[in-house]
């Protein structure tokens, strides 16, 4: 199964979705392939100081990442798309109606952006996707 996961710039929400995703993944020994994009990234900048900083926290180091914009090639790779927000998610379904079908939400609600916010947005941000990425994998 390929996820590919989206947020805006690809530097806080959707890498530490992969890379939580993944860890996740492997601890579950799920086959799944992860990548995380953004709509309007910066190729090549690295991941948010608060995201890498949360990561940390929890033993995981995510200094490797690189922002990525989302490409065709991503979006035919990908067998489920995950968005960050109910807007995100509309925008990329009316933009890209042929991937209709395998756009969602990541979770029940807006996973809000944490940039410019201090460790407790970070903190929040984590622990919500971490409950999102639980309910996704045990239901793969």
């Amino acid at each position: 199964m390929n996820l590919l996961f989206l947020c805006t710039g690809n530097t806080c929400r959707s890498p530490v979705a992969k890379i939580l995703g993944e860890k996740m993944a492997d601890e579950r020994g799920l086959d799944v392939s992860i990548r995380s994009r953004g709509f309007a990234a910066i190729d090549g900048e690295g991941m948010s100081r608060g995201s890498l900083a949360v990561l940390a926290q929890e033993g995981i180091d995510g200094s490797f990442h690189r922002a990525k914009t989302v490409g065709e090639e991503d979006l035919t790779w990908a067998h489920r798309i995950y968005t960050m927000t109910q807007g995100q998610k509309a925008i990329l379904e009316r933009k890209l109606p042929q991937y209709r079908d395998k756009i969602f939400l990541l979770g029940e609600e807006d996973i809000a952006d944490p940039i410019g916010g201090g460790m407790e947005e970070y903190r929040a941000m984590f622990q919500q996707m971490e409950g999102a990425l639980e309910e996704l994998l045990d239901n793969l």
